[in-house]
């Protein structure tokens, strides 16, 4: 058992079940009481959470109450830890009275009981909830008038069970408990919030679980020696949301990042909140982020209702906003230990510092391909390198020192000469965990360099065995440590992106509190046809080609008239035109446009559409849809009628900043034909921006749920759009 582990153990036993069982507990111990000081901090309106009714409810009260009852409170079976003991221990903690309520107990663990909540003196700041019917409890609370902070609901039967009475039982719980003028946490949750958390030191990471068995496993974290500050296991989440607690938790000084298990968000004003917070507070979020949310498919007509599934929806928030996805716990901790125990880096580079060379060279390719920048050392470095390590090693970036020479006590100073060139951040180095002797030496050289280095090491332990006492010896010392070179760069990732160096980030936050988005989703609409929609564009200040509808053969030819040829000739009221045949390009006379006009009359067409014949450019496409949650998400990329199986698009939410717009392009894999590739002329990317910007605006107004324009011409002289699906909301009939 580690250090960290076994510290974490009898600090269990000595200040929980055992201790608490004990009626009325006054022990205190000094980590606890700082616990409660870090607890107490001055929350500003903004730092706690509103009911309904007006009233704050401060989450410092559900951590450290001064009261807390427990319906259905009952004596555990031998070898459990029950919720009634969690709740009497944290009572115990913070100094808060306990009310036990049971009809058929006259005492719980020698606390008196009372049969009804009506019998309890308010105010009570948590009601625990163990009892089926959690709603009738609720009910009671409001009509004894007792005044209340939380509901903690630990029992289930309601959303979670997928069925249409949960769901509404779910929400008759809810108003019930804002009818109480309360606030409520779960229901299906646990009292986990409430477990006593080890005395670590260093800044400390807060913990969020959507589940209860999940977040037990993110805060075994502790057995590495990484302190927490809160866990908030959420359940169903009825009420308050993850997005709450991460509110609340970046306004502690102690709480250095968030690491959370999401299962789904239900509110994309919360969320958008908690991430502006957190960014503001310079607080990383990290997150697995599981689980698929509705995109309102059964409306989407275009390709980029296609092309924008919830989860890409949430990914280009997370991006935006600053907040780290990963996929598994391992990766997830990781981060957040780096986080919280490096110092920021100061530059952008990275070195790799190793004892092989084999090993030099694969964490510098996973580097590579990880996104990491591995610049050339300057000279000074480079010659300071060469007076320790010996001729026929590299020593440029990857750094490979041969070990004997870690050995023969140089370490120290080629970690100095690495980590002070001024072009360096930080420094990724394995440790040769299977070579005795070695592993200890490089050991104590990182050791001793998380002392007086400025900048993030980041130790990549090389074996899968974990039992060597130089890994702990590691994490004891304040450094992170990764089991696989993967976490390491997405730690290094993270650290670089960091809300305290990240400029795109302080620029969307900045226009993010400036600018409100409207979301239109499950709003009434109307699917405009392609003229109506290429004229509502147009009207606000988007390019389109010339078009005119037609609902004859001899109007159409009066229409190509008009607009000059050649033209383009379409079926207007039918999908997948072009795989039907109903697109015809290229026209140049009258008597073929009245041929074609009449094939597509007699093959169902409601009408037609003659438009300018525009060529020259690369086939875009850009277009909007409405994720219920995060709201308008925009996308640009590869167009045409095989947008769908290219599938190559970048993706954003709102609201837009040019930088974004411009990283948008930047990403796409048809970016170097934008640019002007093998003699061919670039596109105006400009004009592709501004277009982007615009159709963000529109997005931001709420007026638009979905938009396809398909294909944008994208030319040297700017962008066009030539075709366009639209569904507005609320929008009157065009005329």
């Amino acid at each position: 058992m580690s250090y960290a582990a076994a510290r974490y153990q009898r600090r269990y036993a000595a200040g929980g079940v055992t201790a608490a069982l004990m009626p009325r507990c006054q022990a205190r111990r000094t980590s606890e009481a700082r616990t409660g000081e870090r607890m107490a901090v001055t929350m500003s309106r903004d730092d706690a959470t509103l009911s309904t009714d007006g009233r704050l409810h401060d989450l410092k009260l559900f951590y450290r109450p001064r009261s807390i009852a427990v319906v259905g409170a009952h004596d555990s079976r031998p070898g459990l830890v029950g919720v009634t003991e969690k709740a009497i221990a944290h009572a115990g903690r913070c100094g808060a009275s306990f009310h036990p309520v049971n009809p058929g107990k006259d005492t719980i663990f020698g606390y008196q009981c009372v049969a009804s909540v009506a019998d309890l003196d308010g105010p009570i700041d948590v009601i625990v909830v163990l009892v089926a019917d959690a709603i009738g409890i609720v009910e009671q609370v409001a009509a004894a008038g007792l005044e209340v902070g939380f509901f903690l609901v630990f029992s289930n039967g309601f959303a979670e069970l997928g069925t249409s009475e949960g769901s509404a039982r779910e929400r008759a719980l809810v108003d019930a408990v804002r009818q109480a003028g309360a606030r409520l946490i779960g229901p299906n949750t646990n009292a986990n919030a409430w477990d006593p958390l080890a005395d670590l030191p260093g800044r400390r990471l807060a913990v969020i679980s959507q589940s209860g068995v999940q977040g037990r496993a993110l805060t075994q974290a502790q057995d590495l020696g990484i302190a927490l500050s809160y866990w908030a296991p959420t359940g169903n989440e009825a009420d308050l949301e993850a997005a709450d607690f991460i509110e609340f938790f970046v306004a502690d000084d102690d709480t250095a990042a968030i690491c959370a298990y999401i299962e789904g968000f239900k509110s994309g004003a919360s969320l958008r909140r908690a991430a502006l917070a957190a960014a503001e507070r310079e607080k990383p979020i990290v997150l697995v982020k599981v689980g698929r949310s509705s995109i309102g498919g059964s409306m989407a007509q275009s390709h980029t209702g296609h092309l924008v599934g919830a989860d890409e929806a949430f990914e280009a928030f997370f991006e935006q906003f600053g907040i780290v996805r990963v996929d598994d716990f391992d990766r997830l901790v990781e981060i957040g230990a780096a986080l919280a125990r490096c110092p920021l880096p100061t530059a952008d580079g990275v070195v790799v510092c190793s004892v092989s060379g084999g090993t030099a060279a694969h964490v510098a390719d996973l580097a590579a391909l990880g996104g990491l920048r591995l610049p050339r050392l300057s000279a000074e470095a480079q010659a300071a390198l060469s007076a320790l390590i010996p001729p026929g090693f590299r020593i440029d970036n990857p750094v490979d020192n041969g070990g004997t020479v870690v050995l023969s006590g140089a370490g120290p100073d080629i970690w100095r000469a690495c980590l002070r060139d001024p072009a360096i951040g930080i420094m990724l180095c394995p440790i040769p965990a299977s070579a005795p002797g070695l592993t200890e030496g490089v050991g104590r050289v990182l050791v001793d360099a998380v002392r007086w280095s400025p900048k993030p090491i980041l130790p990549i332990w090389s074996g899968p065995s974990t039992k060597d006492p130089v890994y702990q010896q590691l994490w004891d010392a304040g450094l992170p440590v990764f089991r696989n070179v993967g976490n390491a760069v997405a730690a290094a990732r993270a650290l670089l992106a960091h809300p305290a160096r990240n400029a795109g980030l302080r620029e969307q936050i900045a226009l993010a509190r400036e600018h409100r988005t409207v979301i239109a989703a499950g709003q009434e609409s109307r699917l405009l046809d392609e003229h109506e929609a290429t004229c509502w564009l147009r009207d606000r200040g988007l390019a389109f080609a010339h078009s005119g509808p037609a609902d004859r053969a001899d109007e159409a030819v009066t229409v190509a008239q008009r607009i000059g040829y050649p033209v383009v000739l379409k079926a207007r009221g039918v999908s997948h035109k072009s795989e039907l045949g109903l697109v015809v390009t290229g026209i140049t006379d009258a008597g073929t446009l009245r041929a074609q006009a009449e094939r597509m009359l007699a093959a169902g067409a409601d009408g037609l559409l003659v438009a300018e014949q525009v060529t020259g450019g690369i086939e875009l496409i850009v277009g909007v849809s409405t994720d219920p949650v995060v709201g308008p998400v925009l996308i640009v990329g590869a167009g045409g009628v095989a947008a769908e199986a290219v599938r190559d698009v970048s993706r954003s939410v709102l609201p837009l900043t040019r930088s974004r717009a411009e990283h948008m392009l930047d990403r796409l894999r048809i970016a170097p034909l934008l640019a002007g590739w093998r003699g061919q002329p670039g596109a105006d990317r400009e004009a592709i921006v501004d277009m982007l910007m615009r159709v963000a605006e529109l997005a931001a107004s709420g007026e638009i749920i979905e938009l396809d324009i398909n294909p944008v011409l994208a030319r040297p002289d700017g962008a066009v759009g030539l075709d366009a699906l639209l569904r507005v909301a609320a929008v009157p009939a065009l005329d």
